[in-house]
């Protein structure tokens, strides 16, 4: 997640947040390398990707593996919205287990 230093700091009651450092319009690819033991396993490994994304997103979802090895994959989603992208990254280590 690209993290920019144009923020906007705001005081409301005490409390301070720096507007723009946490979601950028535009961050919605998110990339990732992974290794498989088999063709099998990336095949189910793309099948249950794809079904949880149909499954909890409104919107399409781009999902590519691309071969970096034998047995290693960059996968690279592409979201419609940096919201989404986040909350696929909030469930990340539950997916890849």
């Amino acid at each position: 997640m690209s993290n920019d230093n144009n923020t906007d700091i705001k005081d409301c009651c005490g409390a301070f947040a720096e507007i723009g450092s946490i979601i950028h319009p535009d961050d919605t690819d998110l990339s990732f390398s992974i290794t498989f033991d088999s063709q099998l396993a990336v095949d189910a490994k793309r099948s249950e990707l794809e079904a949880y994304v149909d499954e909890q997103f409104d919107e399409a979802v781009t999902i590519t593996f691309t071969a970096q090895d034998e047995h290693s994959y960059l996968v690279t989603l592409s979201f419609t919205c940096t919201a989404e992208k986040m909350i696929f990254e909030m469930n990340l280590r539950h997916l890849l287990a």
